[in-house]
Formats: structure tokens, C-alpha cells, sequence
């Protein structure tokens, strides 16, 4: 029997062997895997540091503060991972962090062992680099990570055409859109958007434009918002429209269920989104769109996939991030019920066909059984 090994930043594995999992989708084709064919294995990163880790730390934070690349080997480096990874067949690192952090040992196994190595990249080429004359050995260690993997699985359209720009060689660099749990972002019965008044956002990462989401809900003070974030500064916002959740989709307190029923619950979701070729807001778009609820978000090089995603027709775009612009096309939405239920039906049906689960895992698989 092969042995397929995931490695998590934290907050799956015990999901994962206890069996309580709702979305799947950031498990990245983990619980798609038959158990009968395949020994599956789970590794997360160690947050008890000891001595020498502790040493490690500091490299860690050198390489992130002067190299503008995330790196957490500290947590990762041991003796029990490498003997978990050489008895692997088939590695999936499920983000740049975790496979630089796993570089060291990718290194070691491949010098003693065949396996497959595979790394989920969102945002590793997107990154702004603190110190330009570094840039060279930034790329650096980015081809040399790319050289120790096998497969390259790209979420976003634009980064990958950004990744084809530094590797000579691209055979290995797959475009792979983020895919959704189709059978738990489902509109389970007669669910309109129009019937109701609440617009959502929802989002951690840097990439978000958090003042233009503060000031779209300042200005606009005859519609209720709805905040599902742990963003600091709006979590202070006190507004009479406004209700804030802090939520992410790792804490226990905001699970993928409460955030699902916040989804049913609103009319629009809106997406402010700082230039970047990352394709920041995509799982959050998709979750929307899964449940008929229509997206609105500004046009960046990072957007996931602009040929089959268009203006009006299945998601709403606003083309100068300006607030003006932002206020005019919620404004002009949230007044209008015909186009947010049919924008919202024919996102609901590209996602469930194009974007779900089965997509992707079927995808992955068809690489994996090439080996």
C-alpha cells in the first residue's frame, strides 16, 4: 500500500483522524484519498520549541525578515518527520511556508529515496520583497525549492503566469484552481439573495484592503454590513451598521457552519483587494458563489481566472478601486433584485461544475497515478 503524507500548518490533524471535518476544501484532496488504497499520514508543525529548534527560530526569522520569504523550518525539523517523510511515497506540502520550511529534509530524502513531491503554491510569487538588492537570492531559493519537488500545483492564474517568468523550465508548474466543498457550500432549498439586506465580507490575509472595506461601511450607513474577520482594525470599528464576527476558518468559536448560515443570510459579498498577483479572496468568492450569493470584487493581476469569469453575467467586478466606485456599484446592486438572483444562479452553476472538490482531487490524482 503507497503512503500519501500531507504537511499542515496546524489545525487538520486532529480534525482529520477524529473525523470531524465540515468543508474539505483546505484539506487539498487529504480526505478524497480511499484509505483502502492509500496509507494516509498527517504532519503539522510543532509549536513546542526546544533548544535547538529554538536556535533554528532565529534562522527562520532572518531568512523571513531579510529574504521576504516565510519560513517556520523550526517547527518542522525533526528526526520523527524525516523518517515520516522518507516512508512516504507521494508528499504534499500544502503552501510555500510548508515547503520551505521542509526544504532541509526535502533534501536529505531525495538524496537516499524516490518520492513524489508535491507543493500547493499561493502567494509565493507574489511576494513583495523588503529588500531589492535581495531579489536574486530570493529567486534563488525559490528554484531551488521548485528543483527538490515534483509538481507545482498553481491556485491563481496570474501568479502562474508570474512563476512561468523565473523558471526556465516549466513542465513542472501546473495551473490548479482552489476548488470548494460542492457538497457543503450547497443552496439547499429556495434561497434568494434579494430576500435579503446584510452584505458580507469576509477575510485575514494582508492582501485584503481593509481601510476601503471600513470606509465603504462608514459612508454607506443605511445598509447593514456584516465583518467575519480577525483583522485588528476592524475589530475596533464601531458602527450602528455594522456587526463584527472575529472569525477565521481555523477557530473553534467560528466554524465553517456559522459562516456558511452568515453567507445564507446576505445579499452580496464584497471583495476590496490590494493590487497583487496573488489571488487573494478566491476560497471566500467560491465559497459565495457555491451558495448563490453574488461577488463583488476589483479587477487585480491576481484574479484566479478572468476567461471564465465575467462582468454581470457571473460575478461583478469593479474596475477603479476608488470608494466612489465601490459605493456606486453596491449601491446600484443592492437595489437591484433581478440582477443579484441571476448573477448569483449562474455563479452557483460555474462553481459547482468547474470549481468543486472532485475537480480537483481528480486532477491530483491523475498526477499521482503517473508514478
Amino acid at each position: 500500500m503507497k503512503t500519501v503524507t500531507y504537511i499542515f500548518a496546524k489545525g487538520r490533524k486532529k480534525n482529520f483522524l477524529s473525523n470531524n471535518i465540515q468543508a474539505q476544501e483546505f484539506y487539498y484532496g487529504l480526505t478524497k484519498f480511499n484509505k483502502s488504497e492509500f496509507e494516509l499520514k498527517v504532519i503539522e508543525l510543532n509549536e513546542n520549541l526546544n533548544l535547538v529548534t529554538k536556535g533554528i527560530s532565529f534562522i527562520d526569522k532572518i531568512f523571513n525578515k531579510f529574504l521576504s520569504l516565510p519560513l517556520n523550518s523550526s517547527k518542522l525539523l525533526s528526526i520523527k518527520n524525516l523518517k515520516a517523510i522518507f516512508n512516504s511515497d507521494y508528499l504534499f506540502l500544502v503552501n510555500e511556508t510548508i515547503g520551505l520550511s521542509a526544504l532541509p529534509l526535502l533534501i536529505v530524502v531525495k538524496i537516499f529515496k524516490k518520492i513524489d513531491i508535491s507543493l500547493f503554491v499561493m502567494g509565493l510569487y507574489s511576494k513583495e520583497i523588503r529588500f531589492k538588492s535581495l531579489t536574486r537570492i530570493h529567486n534563488s531559493i525559490i528554484k531551488t525549492l521548485v528543483f527538490f519537488v515534483d509538481k507545482v500545483f498553481i491556485l491563481g492564474k496570474g501568479e502562474y503566469e508570474t512563476a512561468k517568468t523565473i523558471h526556465k523550465k516549466t513542465n513542472k508548474l501546473i495551473f490548479s484552481p482552489f476548488c470548494i466543498d460542492e457538497n457543503f457550500w450547497i443552496n439547499d432549498g429556495n434561497f434568494y439573495p434579494s430576500n435579503n439586506n446584510q452584505i458580507i465580507f469576509v477575510g485575514n490575509d494582508g492582501n485584503r484592503d481593509y481601510e476601503m472595506v471600513a470606509s465603504i461601511a462608514k459612508k454607506l450607513k443605511d445598509i447593514n454590513f456584516v465583518f467575519v474577520t480577525t483583522n485588528a482594525k476592524l475589530n475596533k470599528l464601531n458602527f450602528d451598521n455594522l456587526k463584527i464576527i472575529n472569525g477565521h476558518w481555523n477557530s473553534s468559536k467560528f466554524s465553517d457552519s456559522d459562516l456558511l448560515n452568515e453567507y445564507k443570510k446576505s445579499r452580496l459579498t464584497i471583495l476590496p483587494i490590494k493590487e497583487t498577483t496573488q489571488p487573494s479572496g478566491q476560497s471566500v468568492a467560491l465559497q459565495s458563489m457555491a451558495l448563490g450569493v453574488p461577488v463583488l470584487i476589483n479587477r487585480t493581476k491576481g484574479f484566479w481566472d478572468y476567461e471564465k469569469f465575467y462582468h454581470n453575467e457571473n460575478i461583478f467586478f469593479v474596475e477603479n478601486s476608488t470608494l466612489e466606485s465601490w459605493t456606486d456599484s453596491i449601491l446600484y446592486l443592492y437595489n437591484n433584485d433581478d440582477l443579484i438572483n441571476s448573477v448569483g444562479k449562474k455563479s452557483s452553476t460555474l462553481v459547482h461544475k468547474e470549481y468543486n472538490l472532485e475537480v480537483f482531487f481528480n486532477k491530483l490524482i491523475t498526477f499521482v497515478s503517473k508514478n
